[in-house]
């Protein structure tokens, strides 16, 4: 596989970016694209994503860094009693949301019901 070289640069008025992908010592085409289409782009990269690691085991979370976001716009629905759904706004991949199954819910809970039963410390960017 050719290797690649990726730039991406905000636009001043932040209303849009230019994206350049191509292979390394080759020219590329820049193209711009404003906030919708690059939503866009990053939900077909995921997809695309999604396909590769499909069938491989899932690695755990713990000790690797994670892209954090601090108190983001949230929303819980509960699909079925079984698995309620839960969605945030991530700065860098926009909305997101996954259903959790009933052992997972229940291990939130719990980790959250400890958390909220130590005093609040000082604020600050975990992971």
């Amino acid at each position: 596989m050719t290797k690649a070289h990726v730039g991406i640069r905000v636009a001043d008025d932040r209303q849009s970016v230019t994206v350049e992908i191509g292979s390394i010592g080759s020219p590329s085409s820049p193209v711009a694209l404003d906030l919708e289409q690059l939503t866009k782009v990053i939900n077909l990269l995921g997809q695309a994503r999604s396909r590769m690691v499909e069938g491989t085991p899932k690695q755990p979370l713990e000790g690797r860094k994670i892209q954090t976001v601090i108190d983001p716009p949230w929303y819980v629905k509960v699909a079925d009693a079984d698995h309620p759904l839960l969605a945030f706004d991530h700065t860098f991949y926009g909305p997101v949301a996954f259903v959790l199954s009933r052992e997972s819910t229940a291990r939130i809970v719990q980790v959250l019901s400890v958390n909220l039963a130590v005093p609040e410390g000082p604020q600050g960017k975990p992971n």
